[in-house]
Order: C-alpha cells, then structure tokens, then sequence
C-alpha cells in the first residue's frame, strides 16, 4: 500500500514543480502541503529542484493566508528551505491584524509557537470558543479546531461532554459524521482521531475506524473521503495520519 500511494502521490507532481490536480494544472501551495506531508508521514525521499524552485517563487504578504503561511513552513522543514522559512517568519511577525476567525486560530497559534511569538487567551478568542461548542450540533471540523486551541493555550474545555459528543458521532461503518447521525466521511474520521487522540481517548470501535479508512483506499493507491470516491492528496494525508494515529492509541494500550 505504502508504495502505491507513493506513486499516486508522484501522479499529482506538476512538470514544474509542486503538486495538484490535474498534475498539469500550475501547482498550489495547500496540494503540494498535502503530498509533502504524506511524504514526510511515509519517511520517502523527496528532493525535486523544481519544487523547491516552485516554493521560493510563492510572493508572501500581509494578506497570505495564516492557514497557507503555515503550511508553507512545514513544506520548508522537509525541503530545508530555511531562507524561506525566515521569509514566513517575517511575514508572520510583521502581521498587525487581530485574529477573530476560529478557522484563523490554530494556525495563528501555531505560527506564534513556531516563530517564539507569546500567545496568551484573550476574553474574546475564550467566548468564541465556548459559543461554538455550546452549539446544539457542533461539527467534528469545528469541535477539532476548539480541541487544539483549548490543548495550545490551556483553556478549560468541557471535554466530558466533548467526548461524549465526539463518540456518538461514530456509525456503524466505523466512520464519523459531521455529527451524531450523520453520514460517515473520512475528513470527520480525521477531526474525531485528531480530537480524541488530544484529549487521551480513543474511538468506541478503532479497529473497524482503521477498517473504514481502508475501504477508502482507491485502486490507484489514493485515499477518497468515502468508498469508491475520487482520491485526492487531501484526503489521503487525512487517511495516513488518521491511521498513524490510530496505531499509536494502540501502543498506548499495550
């Protein structure tokens, strides 16, 4: 399986450097993220000039994203690309507006944890989440982001209720939904292994969740968000990772 999706990965590589699909459309920074981190996550050797050319072009400015200036910088760890690095970490510090998006928040947090930037919980950041997991039916995608936030800046969650929440949102495929009943897709198996995995639980039923993921398995070695789906590099950087950390709850076990 390991070198199928390898050679799925390589199927998505731009002539000219960096990853999407179709391969021969111009690259982008969240596709190549993708395939660099299942890379990484697989320990395969990865040392194309033309994507390391591909990422030195990227323009960065006040207005980048948080989510692409972070996923830039993990694409320069495994590329050792610390003149770009140091380009990110300007960018980033240099930024002045204030975070107010719960989908900006982690990757802020992570950035300023990168680059030595001291965060601390504001009252306003506290509330956002609070609101959002006091929802009558939160998503795992939010309830994931809520999970990080809480772990990085010791905020107090309700994780009884958390867990709870996140458990029940488990079918009888081994999937997750958005939410308690609904359909399973592999990007809610993702946020749900993510999300326990922080707070030191597990899923109800890990074994037939690694079976789910499988069965999202394509025949050209790529991972769809369901059974029979299209591959992308996205959801199979949430297949491997979710897999690795299934495996790790395990070891925990034993």
């Amino acid at each position: 399986m390991r070198e199928e999706l390898i050679k799925f990965i390589f199927s998505m590589e731009n002539p000219s450097g960096g990853f999407n699909y179709p391969r021969d459309t111009p690259a982008s920074i969240e596709e190549t993220y993708y395939a660099i981190e299942i890379l990484c996550r697989l320990e395969a050797e990865y040392t194309n000039v033309r994507t390391k050319r591909y990422v030195l072009r990227i323009d960065l400015g006040a207005d980048t994203y948080l989510k692409h200036l972070y996923q830039l910088a993990r694409i320069c760890d495994y590329l050792g690309l610390s003149e770009k690095d140091a380009e990110i970490q300007a960018t980033f510090l240099g930024r002045k507006r204030t975070v107010r998006l719960l989908s900006d928040l982690p990757y802020h947090i992570l950035l300023s944890k990168r680059y030595g930037r001291k965060v601390t919980p504001t009252k306003q950041w506290t509330e956002l989440i609070m609101k959002k997991l006091g929802q009558k039916k939160v998503s795992l995608s939010a309830c994931c982001k809520c999970v990080l936030i809480g772990e990085e800046l010791a905020i107090e969650l309700p994780v009884n209720r958390l867990l709870d929440w996140i458990k029940k949102s488990q079918n009888y495929d081994g999937g997750f939904g958005f939410y308690p009943g609904t359909t399973s897709f592999l990007e809610n198996v993702w946020y749900a292994v993510s999300s326990l995995h922080i707070l030191g639980s597990k899923p109800n039923d890990v074994d037939e969740c690694e079976r789910f993921i499988l069965r999202c398995a394509s025949n050209n070695g790529g991972f769809g968000r369901q059974m029979h789906a299209l591959p992308t590099l996205e959801y199979s950087m949430m297949a491997v990772e979710g897999l690795i950390i299934l495996d790790a709850m395990r070891s925990q076990n034993e």
